[in-house]
């Protein structure tokens, strides 16, 4: 599924570049942890890559590892995209962050530096 035009370049709130760990956990799932990486991220959402391509308009609930330890997160489906076999994930907080969000994020953080949700 392609993202539609609208969420292609208007955004309400500037995002910034990533790489943190994450686990998602889905209805349509149940019983799976879904690993995979945040590429950017907002105060009005993110773009996640995970192995499986989920619903648009599905509940995500999150769970990002940040410098400053684990942050959970809930998230609406806005779109999927696969890429070179990358299923990518435009999410949707279901409410604004503060202004302040995003001092736990440090640009470029990597799954290797010891998040203990490193793929093996």
């Amino acid at each position: 599924m392609t993202p539609p035009r609208a969420y292609l370049g208007e955004r309400r709130f500037p995002r910034f570049d990533v790489a943190l760990p994450v686990v998602g956990r889905v209805p349509q799932f149940p019983d799976q942890d879904l690993r995979g990486t945040v590429r950017n991220i907002g105060r009005g959402g993110l773009m996640a890559e995970f192995p499986v391509e989920l619903v648009p308009g599905s509940q995500v609930n999150l769970t990002l590892h940040t410098r400053n330890g684990f942050l959970q997160e809930t998230g609406r489906v806005v779109w999927a995209a696969t890429t070179g076999g990358t299923i990518r994930h435009g999410m949707a907080f279901l409410e604004p962050k503060d202004r302040d969000y995003g001092g736990d994020f440090s640009p470029g953080q990597h799954a290797e530096e010891g998040s203990g949700l490193e793929r093996g």
